[in-house]
């Protein structure tokens, strides 16, 4: 059986971004999940992103885990088709403010953690627009 998230992990190969969204109540989420987490419905689909919005929220780690580079600026990107992400923000913390446009792009996994069946697949970080 294939994980749920596949189908995001194809797109961001190609260079797309993509979310889950509900068919019965249009509501766009993450992270994926097989159910709308407003309505319930397991009529979900997958909708192309532009991948924009806001900073919401970040922050610099200073201490991370082994094998992730720091310090470490990380934010929470609330885009324009409605959930909010928990990201890598590739800017310098001094130069990022609350409600800065951001978008989101595929990039290399910058850590040197295990991944599993994501092993070679890319990630995601935000960059100021």
């Amino acid at each position: 059986m294939k994980p749920t998230s596949e189908p995001f992990w194809d797109a961001l190969e190609d260079g797309r971004f993509v979310l889950p969204a509900c068919v019965d109540c249009s509501e766009a989420f993450f992270p994926p999940a097989p159910v709308c987490p407003r309505c319930h419905a397991d009529a979900v689909e997958w909708v192309d992103t532009d991948a924009e919005g806001s900073l919401y929220a970040f922050t610099r780690q200073h201490r991370t885990a082994p094998g992730v580079d720091s310090p470490l600026v990380v934010g929470l990107a609330e885009l324009d088709d409605g959930p909010r992400l928990f990201v890598r923000v590739s800017a310098d913390f001094d130069a990022l403010e609350l409600g800065a446009r951001v978008r989101l792009h595929p990039c290399e996994y910058a850590g040197n953690v295990e991944r599993g069946s994501l092993e070679g697949r890319p990630f995601f970080e935000a960059r100021l627009q």
